[in-house]
């Protein structure tokens, strides 16, 4: 390429980092701006070199294509709609940039002229306020005394069940768990040492339920767990490992509280399930349990009507 000098000159005082290359990504013309920005002192350093020089040496291998493909495409990139992408520098610390792209044809051939900017600073605040609301949305969703999911959760999570049963078939079950005697502990040992319990509880029924499952605090002293997948057999043999794990150590605590139990299984993809009707069934059936003596499991099914 005979450089024009008109171009180094242009590129020397727009506002951004620029270069041009060749479709061999080579460099012919770079500017103080972009030399600076990689930490590199001469201009002479960069020229003539391969732009891969510039990129983290785990993504050069593929480069070149899109080299090649900007090239045979002829489609330029206006800032905003350009590559992102990771920039390394002459000490191999990276940063953020974008890069706009518009072809330049010469009498020896085409050329690429680029524009780019460093965002490494926006892209760190984006990142923060993602993390933000990243932890935001967990807090929303969690239950700060047992660390469990809350009630939003375990209703936003169920109706996904109901979704994928009736899309794609697939069961589930549905328990209600209530603490049996719970307010005597309350009345007897006061507020911290029923906090204790629920905490307890709480990591008991996560430990004893499968990693796939979903364990919530939906009220005070009221448990919620969804098991997708599952078959009522396989809810039953895992809540009934839960009881009976829980029963031992509360008694080795002193604390006289069993768990009631009520099952709701869900595999008729042809029933219109929804939340309501599911939780009606399972809350139910734990009243069964309280009411036939405590410490128990007890199975509902949604009837037909009450789904429609």
């Amino acid at each position: 390429m005979n450089t024009n000098r008109t171009l180094a000159e242009l590129i020397e005082v727009i506002p951004d980092a620029a270069m041009v290359v060749n479709r061999n990504s080579e460099f012919v013309l770079v500017n103080r701006m972009l030399v600076d920005m990689f930490g590199y002192d001469k201009k002479r350093e960069l020229l003539g070199q391969n732009l891969d020089m510039l990129l983290p040496e785990a993504v050069r291998s593929i480069h070149q294509n899109h080299v090649e493909s900007f090239f045979a495409r002829g489609e330029n990139r206006p800032m905003g709609k350009g590559f992102k992408f990771v920039g390394q520098r002459k000490d191999g610390s990276t940063i953020y940039v974008e890069i706009m792209l518009s072809h330049v044809q010469f009498d020896d051939g085409p050329y690429a002229i680029a524009f780019v900017r460093d965002t490494t600073s926006l892209k760190l605040t984006e990142d923060k306020i993602r993390r933000e609301l990243e932890h935001e949305r967990a807090l929303a969703l969690t239950d700060h005394l047992t660390g469990l999911a809350n009630r939003r959760s375990f209703v936003e999570e169920l109706e996904t069940d109901i979704l994928e049963l009736r899309d794609h078939g697939w069961q589930f079950a549905v328990c209600f768990i209530d603490l049996d005697d719970f307010k005597h502990i309350n009345d007897t040992q006061g507020h911290e040492v029923g906090d204790k319990v629920l905490q307890h509880v709480a990591s008991v029924v996560k430990n004893g339920c499968r990693g796939s499952d979903l364990v919530a605090r939906v009220g005070g002293d009221e448990f919620a767990t969804i098991h997708p997948g599952a078959t009522l057999e396989d809810a039953l043999h895992v809540l009934e490992r839960v009881r009976e794990r829980l029963m031992h150590e509360l008694a080795d605590h002193n604390w006289p509280v069993t768990l009631s139990m009520g099952v709701c299984h869900c595999g008729d993809a042809s029933m219109n399930y929804d939340v309501a009707s599911i939780l009606r069934a399972a809350d139910a059936a734990m009243y069964e349990a309280k009411q036939q003596g405590k410490n128990q499991i007890k199975i509902a099914r949604v009837a037909a009507s009450d789904s429609e």
